[in-house]
C-alpha cells in the first residue's frame, strides 16, 4: 500500500548525539530499517541532540515505514560515534510521524488503511466518463452514436457513467478535459475517435500526455503520405494515471464498439494497462484480417 507524502519528507530524532559518526553509515542504516536504498533517503541536519532526515521521494510503501522507530533507532545505536538517549524518539509533521507507533498499533493502522484505501478502489473503478470527438461530431455532420453504446454497455456492468461532451481536434484541449476528469475521480475515461493517420487526430496524444508509457498500438500501418494521411497509421491508446484508466477507442461505430466491448471483459480479469491495450488491438486487427479476405 503506497502513501503520497504531500511534500513532508523529512523525519528527524531528537535525543540522540553524534561526535565524529559517519554521515553515509548513518544514512545507509536508516535506509535498510525503512527498506529503502540509499539514494532515497540522506541526513539533512546535525545538531546537538537532533539527527534528521530527507526522504527523496514523495511516495513510500506504507509497510516499510509505519512503525519503524525502535528498529531505527537500535540500528543507528549500533554505529561508532552515536549515542541515543533514554528517551531518544522519531517526529515528522506529515506521514512519516507514523514511524512512531508501536507494533500493535501499527498493525491496526494499515489493517484500517488497506480496507479505506480498497473501498475508495472500488468506488473509483466503478465511475465512468466517456467523450466523443471531432469537428464532425460537434458540428453535427454525423451523429454520436458511440458514447450512448458505451454508457450503455457500461452501465449494464455497473458502472455510474457520465457522458463528457465532444473533445476539440486539439491536442491540449483534449489532455485539459481528460486531466479535468481524473481530478474528478473517474476511474475509466473512454474517449472514441482521434486516434486515425490525420492531422486533426489527436486522442492517443492527448492520453500520452497525461501518461508517457502509455500503450499505444498500432491497429493499421502504412507510409505518410502527408496529405490526409500525416502518421503511419492508426493505432489505440490505454494509460493509467494513479487508480484510473484512459483509453483511446477509434471513432468508426463498429470499431467503437468492438473496441467497448472487449475492454469490459478484459477488465473483469485483467487491470493491466498493456494487457488491455493488447487485447483490444488484437480484436480490431482481426476486424480488418476479416474485411480484407
Amino acid at each position: 500500500m503506497e502513501w503520497d507524502l504531500l511534500e513532508k519528507t523529512t523525519f528527524w530524532i531528537d535525543n540522540i548525539n553524534l561526535e565524529n559518526a559517519n554521515l553515509d553509515e548513518i544514512a545507509r542504516v536508516a535506509a535498510e530499517a525503512l527498506s529503502m536504498t540509499t539514494k532515497e533517503i540522506m541526513v539533512v541536519d546535525v545538531r546537538p541532540g537532533l539527527l534528521a532526515f530527507d526522504i527523496m521521494k514523495r511516495k513510500v510503501e506504507a509497510e516499510s515505514v509505519i512503525g519503524k522507530e525502535k528498529d531505527i533507532l537500535f540500528r543507528l545505536s549500533q554505529i561508532d560515534g552515536i549515542q541515543i538517549g533514554e528517551n531518544a524518539s522519531v517526529h515528522s509533521e506529515g506521514i512519516l510521524g507514523l514511524i512512531a507507533l508501536d507494533s500493535d498499533k501499527a498493525k491496526d493502522v494499515l489493517e484500517k488503511s488497506a480496507g479505506l484505501t480498497n473501498q475508495i478502489k472500488e468506488a473509483v473503478s466503478k465511475r465512468a466518463k466517456v467523450f466523443a470527438s471531432g469537428t464532425e461530431v460537434i458540428t453535427g455532420k454525423i451523429e454520436d452514436t458511440n458514447s450512448p453504446y458505451i454508457i450503455k454497455s457500461l452501465e449494464k456492468e455497473g458502472y455510474k457513467v457520465t457522458f463528457g461532451g465532444i473533445l476539440k481536434d486539439d491536442v491540449l484541449a483534449a489532455a485539459d478535459r481528460i486531466e479535468e476528469a481524473l481530478e474528478e475521480g473517474y476511474g475509466l475515461i473512454i474517449t472514441t475517435g482521434g486516434v486515425g493517420a490525420e492531422d486533426k487526430d489527436f486522442s492517443v496524444e492527448a492520453i500520452l500526455k497525461m501518461d508517457r508509457e502509455a500503450c499505444t498500438p498500432w491497429i493499421l500501418k502504412f507510409k505518410p503520405d502527408y496529405h490526409r494521411h500525416h502518421k503511419e497509421g492508426v493505432r489505440i491508446g490505454v494509460g493509467k494515471v494513479g487508480m484510473s484508466y484512459i483509453v483511446a477507442l477509434p471513432g468508426p461505430h463498429e470499431e467503437a464498439k468492438l473496441g467497448c466491448d472487449t475492454l469490459i471483459e478484459e477488465m473483469k480479469k485483467e487491470f493491466d494497462k498493456n494487457v488491455l491495450a493488447e487485447a483490444i488491438a488484437g480484436a480490431l486487427r482481426q476486424r480488418w484480417r476479416n474485411k480484407m479476405k
